[in-house]
């Protein structure tokens, strides 16, 4: 006896020591694992299997590591075995069954969250997704049950008896299908939406007399009842009753209790409506202008007025309006400001475009589009420190979801203004910005290449540039201008005559060369001065004399001392 007891005693001495050893090593993983150390919580975890192969604990903490490392399989094997050690544990089959479903095992999920549902019979929340998962799968019986049990709960509910009612349609019954949205009706006698709900029903099976009974009861007991008005609506347009459903249509639309939910679905029906059977573009503007006297406030029909006038391509001026009116209301409005933005833009009305975007830097300083229009209204004022600014902070403010080709044209922007400043440094700076955010930035190619040829700096890196310019738009004159001055520059004279013949054809007349908006001062004297180094001394002649006739911004003392004196002065 004595020798039981003490080989007893040995043996739950062992059993408590290695119980704290696993007590101990649990602990120190689970600090590892709240740390984020997932290698070392990883390697304590196993070491807890070395001591107890049958841990759940340590088996679901490695399945939960093993996901969060993306080794899903190894995962999924560790939660399941850690389920099977405490079938109990839902802690242990919540995360299992949501992995299994996450992943389209629905089949494989269902019976942990049956058990779940068992272990804890109050959770609604598991209830609801049983009962979607059993009419997913087809088993619109066992769906219909586990409904019952939600009721039970949580009590009659409109949408439990909807979901109960379409399953036993489903399953072609229509008789119970009735019954449950009868019950539901007598559980709740004075809310009319449950009867008008079941007479809709009946109205989408085409027992349009049966449904009429039951809206006429309502109507009784509550005459103004809003959505009874609305059911009839579709009622009367089923039944072809179109003066009806004109009359119950204009007394809803324009009554001053109507919500303003309501009152905007009925404008979207009675716009499809129109618009489908081809109704006067009048007629439908003059039914939002009526709803709009007594609610000029409301975004949401202004709104919807203005998407129709512009589908119905009606004057861009009349939209304006309806966008300046949203602005009075919401002053804040991005989707109006936007709007207002890109038809001043259209309009090159300047003077208005300077007020939007004002008023888009202050109420969405994320958005770099507008930074970006008044920087350019900025610089071509020659307010060029006011312009940076802007743009800067543009900059800087922009959401993820500014398009990168913006944010390069906001940096070549700011280039050309540190250029036209004499910070030439600081200007080639912007324009390599410009290219890591868009390196096919063709305006930035052109006036990066052209500056560095002025002043006659890396002419190979302004040549390869610029002929990714002409490869992209060959017929742009201005940029094949560039390409041609900077082949000058290298010496590479009769290369330069070539491209430049496209920009100043040789049949040109003196009318066409006057007039051309693509052919300026600088561009002709240009052309002198490759056609003076090519041996063609009365055209160049002709070109610089042009040039000073055309006599715009920018026509330099060099160019009228070789016109006057015809022959040819290097700038300095």
């Amino acid at each position: 006896m004595r020798a039981f007891v003490s080989i007893l005693m040995l043996f739950l001495c062992h059993f408590a020591v290695a119980q704290t050893r696993l007590d101990y090593f649990m602990a120190e993983a689970t600090k590892s694992r709240m740390a984020g150390q997932w290698s070392r919580a990883s390697e304590l975890y196993t070491h807890c299997l070395q001591i107890d192969s049958c841990s759940a604990e340590a088996l679901f903490q490695l399945g939960r590591i093993h996901f969060y490392l993306r080794q899903d399989s190894i995962g999924l094997e560790y939660l399941h075995r850690a389920v099977e050690l405490d079938p109990d544990n839902t802690y242990y089959m919540e995360p299992l069954a949501a992995i299994l479903l996450r992943q389209g095992c629905e089949e494989d999920a269902l019976p942990l969250l049956e058990r779940i549902s068992e272990l804890q019979g109050k959770r609604s929340d598991v209830l609801s997704h049983l009962a979607n998962m059993y009419a997913k799968l087809g088993r619109l019986e066992d769906a219909i049950a586990t409904f019952d049990r939600l009721e039970m709960l949580e009590g009659k509910m409109s949408q439990l008896s909807n979901e109960k009612f379409s399953l036993y349609m489903e399953m072609g019954d229509s008789a119970r299908a009735f019954a449950e949205l009868q019950s539901l009706c007598d559980e709740y006698p004075a809310d009319m939406t449950c009867r008008i709900g079941m007479g809709y029903c009946y109205q989408q099976l085409g027992d349009f007399d049966t449904a009429m009974k039951i809206y006429e009861g309502v109507r009784e007991i509550d005459p103004s009842n809003g959505m009874l008005q609305t059911v009839l609506l579709e009622y009367y347009l089923a039944q072809g009753m179109d003066s009806l459903y004109e009359v119950t249509r204009d007394s809803i639309l324009y009554a001053k209790e109507t919500d303003t939910p309501t009152r905007v679905a009925l404008l979207q029906q009675m716009t499809e409506r129109m618009s489908a059977d081809s109704v006067d573009t009048d007629c439908i503007a003059a039914h939002y202008e009526r709803v709009l006297q007594s609610d000029s406030a409301n975004v949401d029909i202004l709104t919807m007025y203005a998407a129709f006038l512009n589908y119905r391509q009606r004057p861009q001026e009349q939209i304006c309006t309806l966008m300046s009116r949203i602005l009075t209301i919401e002053p804040d409005n991005e989707m109006a400001t936007q709007w207002l933005l890109q038809y001043y833009v259209s309009r090159r009305d300047y003077s208005s475009l300077e007020g939007i975007c004002w008023r888009g830097i202050n109420n969405h300083p994320d958005e770099l589009l507008y930074s970006y229009f008044l920087g350019m209204i900025l610089m071509e004022r020659d307010e060029g420190e006011k312009a940076l600014e802007v743009l800067g902070r543009g900059i800087r403010l922009r959401n993820e979801g500014t398009r990168l080709a913006l944010v390069s044209d906001a940096f070549t922007i700011r280039g050309d203004i540190y250029y036209k400043m004499g910070k030439h440094k600081e200007a080639f700076l912007e324009y390599d910005s410009a290219l890591v955010y868009n390196k096919d930035n063709i305006l930035c190619l052109n006036n990066y290449a052209y500056y560095l040829s002025l002043r006659n700096e890396k002419l190979d890196k302004a040549e390869e540039m610029s002929y990714r310019t002409i490869k992209a738009e060959p017929g742009n004159k201005t940029y094949l201008d560039t390409y041609a001055w900077i082949l000058f520059m290298q010496s590479k004279f009769s290369e330069a005559q070539e491209y430049m013949d496209k920009v100043v054809p040789r049949d040109s007349t003196e009318q066409f060369l006057m007039s051309d908006e693509y052919t300026g001062s600088a561009i002709l004297e240009h052309a002198g001065d490759i056609a003076w180094m090519n041996g063609d001394e009365s055209r160049a002649v002709c070109m610089w004399q042009l040039a000073v006739k055309r006599g715009e911004p920018g026509v330099t003392p060099v160019l009228h001392k070789k016109a006057r004196k015809k022959r040819y002065y290097q700038h300095k």
